[in-house]
C-alpha cells in the first residue's frame, strides 16, 4: 500500500491522468494536475509517480494545440501507469470529468475474466481505507475502458485481493477508436451504488488518490490509448449519473480553454451582431467560428481544439443555449447555399451532441447561406473565411 491508498498489485492496472482548469472557473472546480509541458522529470508528468507492475513503461506527454495529454503504449507484456495524491470531498465536489481516447485495444481483454482482465485506459480514485489491513480494505473506483464486458457494466474485481477494487465500465469495443470522447460521472452517486455494504455507502473520508494504468500482459497484444484532462466539480446541476449502457449524458465538459485563434484576411468585416440582436463580441460570450472546405460538410480537423471554449463556458453556464449559424461563400445558387450552409450547422450539432454529450436542446440551428459574409467573396482566402459555421451565445 502506497500513501494514496491504492493497492501496489497487479489488479490496479489503470491509466490516470489530472489535468487542470484554465482561467474563468472559480472555486467550483479542483484540478488534479496542472499539464504545461511535455516534460516528464522521472519519467511521469510534474507532480505525478511512474507505477510499474510488469514491462518496461512507453509513454509520453503530447501536444495537441493548447492541449496536453498522456499518450500510453503497450506491447503486449507490460502493465505500469502514473499515481498522485489527491485529497477531495466528493460530497462537495462530486463530478468528476475527463477526455480519453483509445486507438487499439487488447484483443480478447475483458474485466470480468481474471485470464484477460487487460484494457487499454481505466481511470481509479481511491477512497480512505475502511480497515486494517489498507492494501485490502481501501475502497478503489475503476472507470474503465474494456474490449468486450458491456458498457454499464458494474462489478468486482476478478484478481486476488480486489474485493474493494470495483468497477463501472463506460466504453468498449463499440466506441470509435481514435477518437476522443468526454466523460462525466457523479463519483459520489457511483461510491454510494458500488459501496451500499460499506458504512451505508457513505465515504469514511476524502480521497487519498488517483490513478491511470494501461495493462496487456495478460492477452498478449498491444493497446494504446490517451488521457486528457481530468478534474473534480462542485456544478451538479445539468448533470446525470451516467448509466454507461446510455452512450449520451448531459452535462457540461472539460474545462480547458483555449487561446483564441487569431485569424486575418484580406478586406475582414466585423460581424458581432448575428443572431436575436446579440453582439457576440462582449467579453463574456462565445463566438466560436469554424472554417469549411468548399461544398464540404465535414467538420474540420481544428475543431477540437476551439471547442475547449465552449466547454469552459458550459461549466460556467450550464443553461446556456447555443446558436449555430452555417454559412458559404457566394459561389452557387441561393437556394444551394442556404441548404448547404445548414447542413454544415447540422454537422456541427450532431458533432457537439456525439463528441461531447451536450443535449440537442441547447443547440439551435440556423442556416444563413452566403448573406452574412465576413471577408471579401472576391478572393480565395476571403471565401475560405466565408465558408464556416458560428457557434455564439452570451450570459444572460
Amino acid at each position: 500500500m502506497d500513501k494514496t491508498g491504492f493497492p501496489v498489485s497487479g489488479c490496479l492496472l489503470a491509466i490516470f491522468i489530472f489535468l487542470s482548469l484554465c482561467a474563468g472557473i472559480e472555486a467550483s472546480v479542483i484540478p488534479v494536475s496542472k499539464y504545461r509541458s511535455t516534460e516528464m522529470p522521472g519519467g511521469a508528468p510534474a507532480g505525478w509517480f511512474v507505477e510499474k507492475k510488469v514491462g518496461v513503461p512507453s509513454m509520453k506527454m503530447e501536444k495537441d494545440g493548447e492541449n496536453y495529454y498522456l499518450h500510453l503504449q503497450s506491447f503486449g507484456n507490460s502493465a505500469y501507469g502514473i499515481r498522485t495524491s489527491s485529497r477531495v470531498n466528493v460530497k462537495e465536489f462530486p463530478i468528476i470529468t475527463w477526455r480519453w481516447r483509445v486507438d487499439k485495444m487488447p484483443a480478447g481483454g475483458d474485466v470480468r475474466k481474471k485470464a484477460a482482465d487487460d484494457q487499454a485506459l481505466q481511470v481509479y480514485v481511491a477512497f480512505k481505507e475502511t480497515g486494517f489491513p489498507a492494501v485490502l480494505n481501501t475502497p478503489v473506483i475503476g472507470y474503465i475502458w474494456d474490449n468486450e464486458a458491456p458498457k454499464g457494466w458494474s462489478g468486482r474485481s476478478s484478481q486476488i485481493g480486489g474485493d474493494k477494487l470495483r468497477y463501472i465500465v463506460l466504453r468498449n469495443k463499440t466506441d470509435k477508436t481514435g477518437q476522443w470522447y468526454t466523460e462525466r460521472r457523479n463519483i459520489y452517486e457511483d461510491y454510494q451504488k458500488l459501496f451500499s455494504d460499506i458504512n451505508g455507502g457513505e465515504p469514511l473520508g476524502v480521497t487519498t488518490g488517483v490513478q491511470v494504468y494501461i495493462n496487456t500482459q495478460r492477452t498478449k497484444t498491444p493497446a494504446e490509448g490517451m488521457m486528457g484532462q481530468i478534474y473534480f466539480s462542485n456544478e451538479t446541476r445539468d448533470v446525470v449519473v451516467t448509466e454507461a449502457a446510455k452512450e449520451k449524458i448531459t452535462a457540461r465538459t472539460t474545462a480547458i480553454i483555449a487561446k483564441p485563434v487569431v485569424m486575418t484576411a484580406p478586406k475582414r468585416k466585423p460581424v458581432s451582431v448575428i443572431a436575436a440582436g446579440k453582439d457576440f463580441s462582449k467579453p463574456g460570450c462565445v463566438n466560436i467560428s469554424v472554417e469549411f472546405e468548399t461544398n464540404s460538410t465535414e467538420a474540420p480537423p481544428d475543431i477540437d481544439g476551439k471547442m475547449q471554449r465552449l466547454t469552459a463556458y458550459l461549466v460556467k453556464y450550464p443553461q446556456a443555449r447555443f446558436t449555430i449559424t452555417g454559412h458559404t461563400d457566394h459561389v452557387g445558387s441561393d437556394a444551394y447555399n442556404k441548404a448547404l450552409s445548414l447542413r454544415r450547422a447540422e454537422r456541427v450539432k450532431s458533432y457537439l451532441i456525439e463528441k461531447f454529450s451536450i443535449e440537442a436542446k441547447r443547440l439551435i440551428v440556423k442556416g444563413a447561406g452566403s448573406s452574412q459574409p465576413v471577408a471579401d467573396n472576391s478572393t480565395p482566402e476571403g471565401r475560405k473565411l466565408n465558408r464556416r459555421v458560428t457557434i455564439q451565445d452570451c450570459p444572460e
